[in-house]
Order: structure tokens, then sequence, then C-alpha cells
């Protein structure tokens, strides 16, 4: 009887160990789509970058962000905020205006890897 409760209780805190650990994996791949009336909408590689980087690189507005996290804030509710408008907006074409534009290309620029022109992310 010992033994079995034993076995019993092993597979119990594996299971919820699994739980846990699906709990906070992040997405493998994040759909930026808020801009599909003028471009193609951009599918980002999410945990190739959550694995390399911190949170808050991207999100930059909620420091100390971590994958276990139970509230991220879209980008949406900051840059398509017609009351925020010194904020920059994802409506911005442009590459130096467009945040997603900026950041991305930035970064992808100074670590000399990933995408820079715009049918390497926005693919018809």
């Amino acid at each position: 009887m010992k033994g079995s409760h034993r076995h019993l209780w092993l597979w119990a805190v594996t299971i919820l160990a699994a739980v846990a650990v699906a709990a906070v994996q992040v997405p493998e791949t994040v759909t930026l789509d808020k801009a599909k009336n003028k471009q193609a909408p951009v599918v980002m590689p999410h945990k190739v970058h959550a694995d390399k980087y911190a949170c808050d690189t991207c999100h930059h507005t909620q420091k100390g962000l971590t994958a276990e996290a139970t509230e991220v804030k879209p980008c949406a509710s900051c840059h398509l905020d017609p009351e925020k408008p010194e904020t920059p907006s994802m409506r911005e074409m442009s590459l130096s205006k467009n945040p997603f534009h900026k950041l991305c290309i930035d970064c992808h620029k100074k670590e000399a890897k990933g995408p820079t022109k715009c049918a390497e992310c926005h693919k018809k």
C-alpha cells in the first residue's frame, strides 16, 4: 500500500509539473496582422526570439515581463490608440516611423541576421 501511494504521488507530481511547464510556453509564432489591408500579415517566429532575448526587449512597456506572465499587452493597445498620438502608430508605413519596422529592422541589422526588406516579412 505504501508503495502504491508513493507511485500515485510521483505520478501526480509529474503531471502537475508537465502542466506547469506547458503553461509557461511562449507561442511558436505570432501573427502581426493589424495592417493587413495595406500589407500581407507577418508571421513572426516568436519562440526563436523569446529563447534569445528578454521579453521586455520587444514588449518595452512591460519591464520585467517573463514567460510566466498571464497578461501581455498587445502592441495595438498603445500603437493604435488614437488617445496616444505621441506613440508611433503601427499604421505608419515608413521604415523609420513604424514601430515594428524600426524595432525589428534595427535589431536585424545590428545582429546582421534576419529579414530587413518588405517582402521578407510581408509574404504574399
